[in-house]
């Protein structure tokens, strides 16, 4: 069975939940981490895992090169605090059995409720016999990388990309352009409020930038599944 390190995201408002899901995923996985900011300099979370504070003044991309700098398992759970799910330890389970049997799983996530990356817009096939279905796309909100992706995104520079959009495009093109997949097990649900605090024009800027470091056979992969997504989205929106 591949080792997994799970982190919760936190910040300001959300640490009683982040608190909640560590506490649920203690037995399930092989380390546990709060990745947290807070406008309180003094604050001091009481968890039983590991405490990993970043700068209340930075935001996604910071807290994601933590969990980097600090995973040496086989994989890397990501997971936002304010996400809800039935199951969290169930959610560990299926995912370290996707990993298990299917050793080429690039990026795993569970279905989503609330993302921009509607099944309608993303689905590309599904993994014979399996709950598993390869997408084009996942959304950072919840996810899981296997080594190899996290090694490339160790090699990204995230210094101009404060709110970190275009960090899922990278971890996705890097796994299509070494023939890894990426998946999402519909049998787990993960739920996700409809609420952003980015602000979007400035993100979409920084993205931007951020993915000038795609290499030619990420970029290929980028353009590929933008055009998938932008022809499935026209169809989908005829036939309602």
């Amino acid at each position: 069975m591949p080792t997994i390190h799970a982190f919760i995201i936190s910040w300001p408002g959300r640490h009683h939940d982040a608190i909640s899901i560590a506490n649920q995923v203690l037995n399930k996985a092989d380390q546990v981490s709060i990745v947290y900011s807070d406008s309180d300099p003094d604050l001091r979370l009481q968890a039983n895992c590991n405490l990993i504070r970043r700068p209340n003044d930075l935001f996604w991309a910071d807290k994601f090169k933590a969990c980097l700098d600090a995973c040496d398992s086989d994989l890397m759970l990501v997971i936002h605090s304010d996400c809800q799910c039935d199951d969290w330890g169930d959610l560990i389970q299926k995912c370290l059995s996707a990993n298990r049997e299917i050793p080429n799983i690039g990026v795993w996530a569970p279905m989503i409720d609330y993302t921009p990356w509607s099944p309608a817009r993303t689905n590309i096939a599904a993994v014979n016999s399996t709950s598993l279905q390869i997408v084009a796309q996942t959304d950072g909100i919840v996810f899981c990388l296997s080594q190899p992706v996290q090694e490339r995104m160790r090699s990204a520079s995230y210094d101009e990309n404060l709110y970190g959009w275009g960090i899922d495009w990278m971890f996705i093109c890097h796994s299509f352009s070494t023939d890894k997949l990426v998946v999402v097990d519909t049998s787990i649900l993960v739920n996700h409020p409809k609420s952003s605090g980015y602000q979007r024009e400035i993100a979409g800027n920084q993205m931007s930038k951020f993915l000038h470091q795609l290499s030619a056979g990420e970029l290929v992969q980028y353009q590929l599944l933008n055009a998938y997504i932008h022809v499935r989205t026209i169809n989908s929106s005829s036939s309602n």
